[in-house]
């Protein structure tokens, strides 16, 4: 078994494969690539793999999107369109394809490595990509503000969020509602 050498990209099909194998939602996958922008930056928080900046549609890795787009050229991972309710725009949905699924029974994801990856796809399942947007844009910026004072609120962080992506819509209910749903699955803590 390999442990020793896996890469970011290993983590990022990996999640795939979990996702794409979870019995919790009715489409199975990850609901876009912004779906999993987001996946991963939750992993980040505790493995610290990736760069992150602030995007349009809030944490970003560059290293992620690439990664992504190589595993769909090299056919790892499938997409399909999948409709929304606004007409002509749908969701790529990607699933992990079994090309070679021996490479996954030689690599072995560290204990913690693996149970946080469980722990993710459970955590995103059934989010939709506007939603999870949110769930990372308000934990970036309330990180932010904690690693500057100590603290967090609800007004700050929705103040960042109207100034940065006012098309977005996010009211202040949104905001409080992503903080407690954040709280309850320890992404933030006020301490």
């Amino acid at each position: 078994m390999k442990t020793e050498n896996i890469t970011n990209e290993d983590v990022v099909l990996a999640f795939a494969k979990k996702a794409t194998e979870y019995q919790g939602t009715e489409n199975k996958g990850i609901h876009g690539k912004k779906a999993l922008q987001k996946s991963m930056y939750f992993l980040n928080e505790k493995f610290h793999l990736f760069g992150f900046r602030w995007g349009d549609y809030g944490p970003l890795s560059s290293e992620i999107q690439q990664i992504a787009e190589d595993l769909i050229a090299r056919g790892n991972i499938t997409v399909k369109n999948i409709p929304t309710k606004k007409d002509g725009i749908f969701i790529q949905q990607m699933e992990y394809c079994a090309k070679d699924d021996s490479y996954f029974e030689e690599l072995s994801m560290p204990k913690e490595l693996n149970s946080e990856l469980n722990e993710i796809v459970k955590f995103t399942a059934g989010k939709s990509p506007r939603n999870l947007e949110l769930l990372a844009s308000v934990h970036y910026w309330a990180k932010r503000q904690q690693e500057l004072l100590d603290e967090y609120s609800v007004d700050y962080v929705l103040e960042k969020l109207t100034e940065l992506k006012p098309d977005a819509g996010f009211k202040q209910s949104d905001v409080e509602n992503a903080i407690d749903t954040l709280e309850t699955h320890e992404y933030l803590s006020k301490d």
